[in-house]
């Protein structure tokens, strides 16, 4: 029976995606937001809107909410309550469609331990199993959480000597992040692709896949670009490793969507490492290449409908996460307002970013999703780098010139990347001159608030721009042109026109978007941010009680020091955790503890102070992962 009326259970783009499918098909739609997301754009991309408190895995108030609003169906989209099975349960109990597999499936692949069991019953090669279990199988080995994924609870181990802290450093993350702490441990494959199979379900007893996904580029064990068709695979390969990814579906009787993940050696073998039963981030890539909208196809099997014939590939789709953090600085998450944003074009854009969007600590990082398609991949990989570089965010940083370099690169190319392939990023080398003149000079008239009340001296700035501090001057040659410079002796010489600058005789367009000490500049070639700093120059007394402060946005997770406390450089003083990150924060001098200054559970912002020390010298943090 056709559906009506369906809950989205879910935020940010995910959301707004299933919203726009259930438009097209005629199914009117529920979407539920938490306190945190009030002013979110989700909410309002669906027919109706239920708050439902703090979270979003409240499964009481979610069932509470479809019930009210009459849905006869729930979707999860991905993440948060996706994976559930007593959600799965309670939608049943309560006569609510949910969209997706049955909890027996949910339950049976949610332990990656019991998901080996079943893929070997069916005769798929699994990955060996490492220390400490079968005996010493030899390094490197992973450690990783028997519960849930994303990344969370996983860690690579080189050597004997790093097993205990990584065991300890993963069961922890685990429990937090699942309440489950049981690990297990493979054998780490050196040089290995991450290759997916889409699969699907019907009630009907059949069983496709809808082909692969290569996610070898991955940060931290959460893929960042993905495309189809894999550039490591052969028709002979790809057709063993479907029938594998079916294989898997029949033995538990798979229905709906499902994502079947491999390891690929270099020598050709494949290993089942494990299946997401729901539908996932990357999954748009699959659309473009066979022109089926997965979540309907997801919404018909629910309604009982069969399956299509399995699809063949046309062209070549790659996709891109742009996340709100910090490549530079460890990957750090990035919080703010949205002050602009702009995403390229010529690509699709899966995203809830609009201007003024809250960026906070409580979800995940990523912005949007940019999926180019091509006839091959050239044309693909040419298309998402000319809209990376037109995609312009200010107000938080962003890891959209680190997607470029690795776009770029030799290996990604050329089709060789794997799961080791992860460049170290780089700072762009750029003349930041242009960049404070078009800050400078965004306002029409080129005043500043900084400015000197001196006739006889030009006016000047001292800023900061990616860690580097700059006195900048300028002044009015004519009408709209000016001389600027560094008091390094850089000069430019600098023509306003309606068009954007013409800077040294060449024109280019920037954006700009001020926000108290913070000037946020975009142009193709990059952005950044110009921060302001203050003229008047540092207190030595200030020096003798310095505090560690946080590097990023985040909650309290542990303090792991007290009042009076002597500390050696490299202690740990604070853990904090946001965005699915957490960061240890430690001293870089040897001191006292004169106070702590935050406590556990507490919300914190970049720059906050944490724990005072009391030194001879200046206090400087360090962080590490």
């Amino acid at each position: 029976m056709p559906l009506r009326k369906l809950l989205i259970a879910n935020r940010g783009e995910i959301a707004g995606r299933i919203a726009r499918t259930c438009r097209e098909m005629g199914i009117r739609t529920v979407a539920v937001y938490s306190d945190a997301d009030r002013n979110a754009s989700h909410p309002r991309a669906a027919d109706e809107a239920v708050v439902i408190g703090e979270s979003y895995l409240d499964i009481a108030r979610i069932i509470e909410a479809a019930k009210r609003s009459g849905a006869e169906a729930i979707h999860p989209g991905y993440g948060f309550l996706s994976e559930n099975a007593v959600f799965a349960e309670a939608c049943e109990h309560a006569g609510l469609i949910f969209i997706g597999p049955s909890a027996d499936a949910i339950r049976s692949m949610g332990s990656k331990t019991a998901a080996r069991d079943i893929a070997a019953s069916a005769g798929v090669p699994i990955v060996p199993v490492g220390l400490p279990y079968d005996g010493p199988a030899g390094f490197p080995v992973i450690v990783k959480a028997s519960a849930g994924g994303g990344g969370r609870g996983m860690r690579i181990v080189r050597s004997r000597g790093q097993l205990n802290a990584a065991l300890e450093s993963a069961r922890s993350e685990a429990e937090r992040a699942f309440g489950d702490g049981s690990l297990f441990i493979e054998k780490y494959i050196e040089g290995a692709r991450h290759i997916e199979f889409q699969i699907f379900g019907d009630r009907h007893g059949n069983v496709i896949h809808l082909l692969e996904r290569d996610c070898s580029i991955q940060r931290r064990h959460q893929k960042i670009v993905e495309e189809s068709p894999s550039p490591a695979l052969n028709d002979e390969l790809r057709t063993r490793m479907g029938e594998a990814a079916v294989a898997i579906g029949k033995a538990i009787g798979y229905t709906n969507a499902g994502t079947v993940e491999f390891l690929l050696a270099p020598s050709g073998e494949f290993y089942f490492i494990e299946m997401n039963t729901r539908i996932q981030v990357e999954h748009p890539v699959t659309e473009l290449i066979t022109g089926i909208d997965l979540v309907r196809l997801q919404i018909e099997v629910a309604e009982g409908k069969p399956l299509p014939r399995s699809p063949r590939a046309i062209g070549h789709a790659i996709e891109a996460r742009l996340n709100a953090e910090d490549p530079l600085n460890d990957f750090l998450p990035s919080v703010g307002t949205i002050h602009v944003w702009r995403p390229g074009e010529q690509v699709r854009v899966d995203t809830a970013m609009e201007d003024g969007a809250e960026i906070g600590i409580h979800y995940d990082s990523l912005l949007a999703k940019l999926i180019a398609f091509g006839r091959d991949r050239e044309t693909a990989l040419r298309q998402l780098v000319h809209a990376l570089e037109s995609t312009a965010v200010l107000g938080v940083k962003t890891n959209r010139e680190y997607l470029l370099q690795i776009l770029e690169s030799e290996d990604f190319h050329a089709g060789r990347a794997d799961t080791a392939f992860l460049p170290t990023p780089f700072q762009v080398k750029r003349d930041y001159l242009p960049y404070v003149a078009a800050g400078v000079l965004h306002r029409r008239d080129g005043a500043l608030a900084d400015y000197r009340n001196n006739p006889f001296r030009d006016p000047s700035m001292k800023v900061e721009i990616d860690g580097v501090a700059m006195t900048v001057s300028w002044k009015r040659l004519r009408d709209d042109e000016y001389e600027f410079k560094t008091g390094a002796g850089a000069i430019a010489r600098v023509v306003r026109t309606h068009n954007g600058l013409e800077i040294d005789s060449v024109l280019r367009r920037y954006e700009v978007k001020e926000a108290g000490d913070e000037i946020f500049v975009w142009s193709p070639a990059g952005s950044c941010a110009i921060r302001r700093l203050s003229r008047h120059p540092r207190s030595e007394q200030a020096g003798r009680h310095e505090a560690a402060n946080s590097p990023m946005p985040g909650q309290v997770l542990r303090i792991l020091v007290v009042v009076g406390q002597s500390v050696n450089k490299g202690d740990s003083l604070v853990v904090l955790e946001a965005m699915k990150m957490e960061q240890t924060i430690r001293t870089s001098i040897n001191g006292v503890v004169n106070a702590i200054l935050v406590q556990q559970g507490q919300v914190v912002a970049p720059g906050q102070k944490l724990v005072e020390i009391g030194a001879l010298e200046t206090n400087l943090t360090e962080t590490d992962q």
